[in-house]
């Protein structure tokens, strides 16, 4: 029920967004669009807003997760997830996780591919308002490496950008430039969903680990109250 709320809420969120940004006429891209009318255009436009609903609902699971956790708490929920956890086998609950995780992994892969996809079946005025005509795989390839090249920036951005600049450039060589702000906004949405892609990709590889972790702390807790029936 929380992961449907959680796509609901992002999903109205993003209208809403949309909508504000259409009427306020902030986004030449979005007025490009609206104004079309086309096949294509409805389809980026659907593929924005739900690019953009998947990021505001991680943004949303992300706040609730964290909040909760500056007030530690220990109710009836928690006992009986820690007593499921001592009996669950390992091999299994790993392979369960990892799967969940890989099907994510899968999802991130098929947005992009529409993504792609939908901005090279654009109208042309569209493309010239934020990268320029790319071919459906050239445009998978190019925000597929952005995404992964800015989520690298997120997490090494310590080391500055000098340091960073040839890390970057080893996962794409000619990093994407645009002269609109409606460009600049759709580049750090693809850096962000990428970012999102790259910690899904490094929750399915440290998924023991966190196996692990979850049955120390459930060993670490009073077992729940047996069932009167």
């Amino acid at each position: 029920m929380k992961i449907v709320r959680r796509i609901l809420e992002g999903s109205v969120s993003s209208i809403v967004l949309i909508a504000i940004i259409a009427v306020l006429g902030a986004s030449e891209t979005i007025n490009l669009l609206l104004a079309d009318r086309s096949l294509s255009s409805i389809l980026f436009l659907t593929v924005i807003a739900i690019v953009l609903a998947d990021i505001i609902a991680k943004l949303i699971s992300i706040l609730d997760s964290t909040l909760p956790d500056l007030i530690p708490r220990l109710d009836e929920n928690d006992l009986k997830r820690a007593s499921l956890i001592r009996r669950l086998a390992p091999g299994q609950t790993v392979a369960l996780l990892s799967g969940a995780y890989a099907a994510r992994i899968a999802l991130f892969l098929l947005i992009f591919l529409l993504l792609g996809a939908s901005y090279a079946a654009a109208p042309k005025p569209v493309q010239e308002s934020l990268f320029g005509d790319f071919t459906t795989f050239q445009a998978v390839e190019i925000f597929l490496r952005e995404g992964v090249a800015g989520s690298v920036g997120y997490f090494l951005f310590f080391i500055g950008p000098e340091n960073l600049r040839p890390i970057t450039q080893a996962i794409i060589t000619q990093p994407l430039e645009t002269a609109t702000i409606s460009g600049d906004v759709f580049l750090a949405g693809i850096r962000l969903y990428g970012f999102a892609f790259v910690l899904a990709a490094l929750r399915t590889l440290v998924t023991p680990i966190t196996f692990l972790r979850a049955r120390l702390r459930a060993h670490a807790m009073p077992a729940s109250a047996p069932d009167p029936d």
